[in-house]
């Protein structure tokens, strides 16, 4: 229940992202604007967006944070590939400790010691099918910019990751479909200049607001060369006006890149 986006932009070279704050808290039937952003830094240039189980999220991320100090100027898959063993990890624990110890076995005398044969056969196959689909609820957005350009990779269940580069843009979340949909009408792609991946990027998140469980707070940041730097409220509040005129007139680029100043003598001063 909830929206994250990433978009490659400015010849390859940046990166645009957004998300809402919007949780849901299915023990108390509610859902909220939470006061902490879902987009997480995880080194200089790259930052993890997440959708799904909150407590799930904090576990997973919270070793992952440190891999970009540990290495010396990590690429972005090699970032995304430590976050997929840190879910594979988290999983697993989590596998022992509501599949397996309750029934006084672990994962590793299970498969690695061969109980599994062990066992009547209906019963392997009951605990091996809860092994299959027990899934953390988690999906991430793992974004950044390394020295061969702008990276979109996603870590999802059961543990598996896949790089969105090709295409220029993902989306996650219960409001993904209605994004990507913007941004396909929109003809998003690498080589657009980073003026119009914020609109670009802006328009998705709040179409995607049309789904249940996405909610109105935004957050964006621009991914370069130079850093990551967050979009200001005065330009977020500009790009609500272009959104609600539903035009992108010349006019209205010019105002945007008049707000848009901290960017363009920053990450984007290679437009």
């Amino acid at each position: 229940m909830t929206i994250c986006i990433a978009a490659i932009c400015n010849q390859g070279r940046s990166v645009v992202v957004a998300a809402d704050r919007m949780v849901s808290a299915p023990f108390l039937t509610i859902e909220f604007d939470h006061p902490n952003a879902k987009i997480d830094l995880m080194g200089h240039r790259c930052v993890a967006l997440s959708a799904g189980d909150v407590l799930s999220l904090t576990d997973l991320l919270s070793e992952s944070s440190g891999i970009s100090g540990q290495l010396q100027d990590p690429t972005i898959r090699l970032i995304a590939d430590e976050i997929k063993q840190r879910f594979v990890h988290v999983r697993r624990r989590l596998l022992n400790e509501r599949v397996f110890q309750p029934r006084g076995l672990s994962f590793d005398d299970y498969y690695t010691r061969g109980i599994i044969q062990s066992i009547p056969p209906d019963l392997a196959m009951i605990l091996d099918n809860q092994v299959q689909g027990f899934q953390l609820g988690v999906s991430l957005i793992i974004a950044g910019v390394d020295s061969s350009g702008g990276h979109i990779y996603t870590v999802e269940d059961p543990g598996t990751s896949q790089c969105f580069d090709r295409l220029g843009y993902h989306a996650i979340g219960s409001g993904s479909r209605h994004a990507m949909l913007s941004l396909v009408t929109l003809q998003h792609g690498a080589n657009v200049d980073l003026t119009r991946a914020l609109y670009n990027v802006y328009c998705a998140k709040r179409q995607s607001e049309i789904a249940p469980g996405v909610g109105p707070s935004t957050d964006m940041l621009v991914i370069g060369d130079t850093g990551t730097k967050a979009v200001s409220q005065k330009e977020l509040n500009c790009l609500s006006e272009l959104f609600d005129e539903r035009v992108f007139y010349p006019e209205n680029l010019d105002r945007l890149k008049e707000l848009g100043g901290s960017h363009t003598k920053g990450v984007s001063d290679e437009q």
